[in-house]
């Protein structure tokens, strides 16, 4: 019944981290593109300068939302993720080649957590700011076409990562495809049959 339940929150936090990433790599092209394609005007962000560009200052908002959820939700699977990791060596068989697997997976999980807490800390830090300089600034091309370059940039490189976490949690699921439980050492004694 241990077993049953670690593997249970094991498979419920890995499937819904890798299900929200897989969800937002592949909408946030389609996202950009649809946007861009519709070619909105923003009414409450009036500029000159922001000619065509409200298309994509949209999209980068409606990402930017979206990633930002997404990485709430990260925190709390990934935390899931490791008090299972935590929990599964005593319940399921590391004898022989599960030993090798269960460290391989906590490899790919340790990769995984570090690539959303340099997401998290430091590249969507520089996203707000860009995307708020980008704003506060567009009547002064000086200023804010660098910020729009930089958003651009580091909004490329968070979905960048986001490939990456993708790669390192279909590791961690092709690496759990041999969970198993420990196995019975009940013996079972076979009946002697007597004249």
């Amino acid at each position: 019944m241990l077993f049953q339940t670690v593997q249970l929150f094991y498979w419920l936090g890995l499937s819904t981290w890798f299900g929200s990433v897989i969800f937002i790599a592949m909408a946030a092209p389609i996202i950009f593109r649809t946007v861009r394609e519709n070619n909105p005007i923003l009414s409450h962000v009036l500029s000159v300068n922001l000619d065509g560009q409200h298309s994509t200052l949209l999209a980068g908002n409606i990402v930017f939302n979206l990633i930002q959820r997404l990485l709430l939700v990260e925190v709390i699977c990934a935390g899931m993720v490791l008090l299972m990791l935590i929990a599964q060596p005593f319940v399921i068989d590391v004898a022989g080649n599960n030993k090798a697997m269960a460290v391989v997976r906590s490899i790919l999980f340790v990769g995984a957590a570090a690539v959303v807490y340099f997401d998290w800390q430091f590249v969507w830090p520089k996203i707000q700011s860009s995307r708020q300089t980008y704003l506060d600034h567009a009547d002064e091309p000086e200023i804010a076409n660098p910020a729009r370059d930089r958003f651009d940039e580091e909004q490329r490189k968070s979905l960048s990562l986001l490939s990456v976490v993708v790669a390192l949690l279909l590791g961690i699921i092709l690496f759990s495809s041999t969970i198993a439980p420990p196995p019975n050492n009940v013996i079972q004694m076979m009946p002697t049959v007597g004249k």
